[in-house]
């Protein structure tokens, strides 16, 4: 009776054995700095720090795509699989939040109108961009500029923001709209070029305003919660602000 005793011992402990943790692709769609600098960058940072947080029964898988690349696979009639990173609502037409699940935002940010000093675009709304040539992102969505362009606003793409800085100080571009957190890493990028960042004119009312989100499609429900739970968590996790901190994001007050 000896033998069928130990395998039945041997069984019990295999299936006691934790299951293999989940691969699931995170998707980000910001090619250049801060978000991607080589194997460093903030997305790197957030997908390390993620998987730390869910224990071992997920784990995130970057990948780095265009902005147009991801959209397609978002928009797949199978569906999407997989979670985007830094996105919001108004960037892919989900302001209702209905076709996809949103995390709680984990960062606060703002779209700013970047121009020249010697001919500034002061931004009051999307009739104020009129007249002006514009320096945008391919793939990215612009609510407020897309309905102009060709109808007074001329729009030419590039692959990052940095790229769009240099037209913009070349005079190749009258006006970009750009995350103020990316505009205030990259001066230092800027510097070591010799680009005239002096020469560039934030404006002072923000394009729109808001809060990054990890974005999954509805199939995920385990996971959705996981990442949900993360999220809320994020703006007064110490760990976290340190790593928001260092790429200039700004940081929820009233944390403890």
């Amino acid at each position: 009776m000896r033998r069928p005793i130990l395998l039945l011992a041997l069984c019990s402990a295999v299936g006691a054995a934790p299951a293999a943790a989940i691969t699931i692709k995170a998707y980000n769609s910001y090619g250049g700095a801060p978000y991607v600098e080589g194997r460093r960058g903030l997305a790197p940072e957030l997908v390390a720090y993620v998987n730390r947080k869910l224990g071992g029964r997920h784990t995130l898988e970057l990948v780095s795509l265009p902005r147009r690349d991801l959209n397609q696979l978002m928009e797949a009639p199978g569906g999407f699989h997989g979670v985007a990173l830094f996105l919001a609502p108004v960037f892919i037409g989900d302001v209702p939040q209905k076709r996809f699940h949103w995390s709680p935002p984990f960062l606060d940010d703002s779209n700013v109108v970047v121009s020249r000093v010697e001919n500034p675009v002061r931004y009051e709304g999307p009739a104020s961009l009129v007249g002006f040539r514009f320096a945008g992102i391919y793939g990215n969505r612009y609510p407020g500029i897309d309905e102009y362009v060709g109808k007074g606003i001329a729009r030419s793409n590039a692959a990052d923001a940095i790229t769009n800085l240099r037209r913009l100080s070349k005079g190749e571009a009258d006006f970009t709209v750009m995350p103020l957190s990316s505009f205030r890493y990259l001066k230092r990028q800027m510097d070591k070029e010799k680009l005239p960042v002096g020469q560039l004119h934030v404006g002072d009312k923000p394009f729109n305003q808001f809060g990054r989100h990890f974005v999954l499609g509805k199939g995920e429900p385990e996971l959705a919660q996981e990442l949900d739970r993360i999220a809320a968590a994020m703006p007064c996790d110490r760990e976290w602000r340190r790593i928001a901190q260092r790429y200039h994001f700004t940081l929820a007050e009233g944390c403890r």
